[in-house]
């Protein structure tokens, strides 16, 4: 029996084994697909993030200064404290998932169930037991729902992967986010000869990207691109959840809801959150309650909780425009 099976071997699910490593601690980490896999996402990565992961500099599509934020009235910029970066999360998380010791084993978990000296991960005819289980297993977790653990706030993503031959002239090294939706925004992220144009918000589908793209501003800096795929995905869109552990179970990323409200930004959030489920899980194993534990090991997260982005700044178009006005004149430092 495993100390620990970790279910997804996204970021979240890569830092706990590389922390279970770290704490010698026996795991087992699965995922449903083999890497690479496609993943849909923005691929936007923080300063703070490349301070948490060496990167290859093959991975890097394009270095980011920042966000270029705009209004229908103005815009801002709002610079890193160092670079930055696009990258592709199929080539991302193929990277991070060859990083542990133990590469991930495909299996498609469809639940767990809890026993008082176990727990069972149950997946295409086959039962893993393990002593504790890490939910790491995305927006749409397995693991979440058969621990019972509702999540109600879901923002919808989608973008096309645009060919451009014009990246560094039209959005240059900027990441461009567009707050000309209520309850939303749209995007641009700067790639090799490429650009990703999406957007998300609440209820958001393919009617607000194609609105999106047929914008004057957007539509000029995307002239004479072609575009290659389409993409959709959901985003946690209130914070963790309310309960996160159980006695021999927890959730961690997206699973979780480890997300910053309102910008969807979750790689960062994931890999933090990633970590401190292990650290739960080495505590959990000397005696103290799991999710005792792991509260403790994500105090430093709960501010998420509390984050009213949505609704505070984008929830109309007045609030949007003050909120632009205002860092136009900071000339914002994130």
């Amino acid at each position: 029996m495993r100390t620990v099976c970790i279910v997804g071997a996204g970021p979240a699910g890569v830092a706990a084994a590389l922390e279970c490593e770290k704490l010698g601690i026996d795991y087992l980490l699965l995922d449903r697909a083999s890497f690479p896999r496609p993943k849909p996402c923005g691929g936007v990565l923080p300063w703070r993030v490349l301070e948490l992961l060496e990167l290859p500099e093959e991975l890097i599509e394009s270095p980011l200064r920042g966000y270029r934020i705009h209004s229908r009235s103005c815009t801002a910029e709002s610079l890193f404290p160092s670079p930055g970066a696009s990258v592709s999360r199929h080539r991302l998380d193929a990277h991070l998932a060859s990083l542990p010791e133990r590469p991930p084993r495909k299996l498609r978990v469809s639940g767990i169930k809890e026993r008082e000296d176990c727990v069972l991960v149950l997946g295409e005819g086959q039962r893993i037991r393990a002593e504790y289980v890490i939910g790491a297993d995305g927006a749409n977790s397995s693991v979440r729902k058969s621990m019972g653990i509702p999540y109600r706030r879901f923002a919808s993503a989608c973008q096309y992967l645009i060919e451009l031959e014009h990246v560094r002239e039209s959005v240059g090294e900027w990441f461009e986010v567009y707050y000309l939706f209520t309850r939303g925004y749209g995007w641009l992220v700067p790639l090799r000869g490429a650009v990703r144009a999406g957007v998300g918000g609440l209820g958001f589908s393919r009617r607000e990207l194609e609105s999106f793209l047929h914008m004057p501003e957007v539509a000029e800096k995307l002239a004479g691109g072609r575009i290659l795929a389409y993409e959709a995905h959901r985003i946690p869109m209130q914070g963790p959840a309310e309960r996160l552990a159980s006695r021999r179970a927890l959730l961690c990323g997206d699973a979780g809801g480890f997300v910053y409200p309102g910008t969807g930004e979750g790689i960062y959030y994931a890999l933090l959150s990633g970590a401190a489920a292990a650290r739960a899980v080495a505590s959990a194993a000397a005696g103290e309650p799991l999710e005792q534990a792991y509260s403790r090991e994500c105090s430093h997260l709960e501010h998420l909780r509390h984050v009213d982005f949505l609704d505070s700044v984008l929830g109309s178009q007045e609030r949007t425009e003050r909120y632009v006005r205002r860092l136009s004149k900071l000339r914002t430092r994130f």
